[in-house]
């Protein structure tokens, strides 16, 4: 072997090193994507756990759906406060999953037809807000969150205990 067929394999091994970690880089990044998203989840379903939220879901999941202003204010603070924390948390998630942070069907697995529910609510009350304060943007991802989970049927699909009764856990 010459010192030109060293050189050759020498450069050979250094492309395929250099072609490694490439490789070896890209399925890093992808596992670290995957645990990101992961934990979003984990956190988003930490997040609904909260009690000051559960109570202000209780709240505002017994009133009747489609709440005007006037209604709202006469029930009070409490139920205007309750309204607000709901409505705040689903906006969130709905910037979280249009930003690809977390994947819709988690949302959609873990609070979908709440979303619906709520926005079902606080639908008039929340088109009348923005007409009296002049602020089209209040609950902007909340209305658009609800209005994809509305558009993927998530109101009227089984429920995951008949959904997923024939499972098993993978190997």
């Amino acid at each position: 072997m010459t010192l030109s067929d060293l050189a050759n394999v020498v450069e050979i091994l250094g492309a395929l090193a250099i072609i490694y970690g490439i490789a070896f880089g890209i399925i890093q990044l992808r596992q670290h994507r995957k645990q990101v998203r992961t934990a979003a989840i984990i956190e988003l379903a930490r997040s609904f756990e909260d009690r000051e939220f559960t109570e202000a879901y209780r709240l505002i999941a017994d009133l009747n759906d489609n709440l005007t202003i006037k209604q709202m204010n006469e029930l009070g603070d409490e139920y205007i406060s309750a309204a607000l924390r709901v409505g705040f948390k689903f906006e969130t998630v709905g910037v979280l999953i249009h930003k690809g942070v977390i994947p819709m069907d988690a949302m959609t697995d873990l609070v979908g037809g709440a979303a619906i529910l709520i926005w079902r609510k606080l639908r008039n009350w929340v088109e009348e807000s923005r007409k009296s304060q002049n602020h089209k943007l209040l609950f902007e991802w909340f209305q658009w969150l609800a209005e994809q989970l509305e558009a993927q049927n998530q109101a009227s699909r089984a429920p995951a205990y008949e959904a997923h009764k024939a499972w098993r856990e993978p190997r």
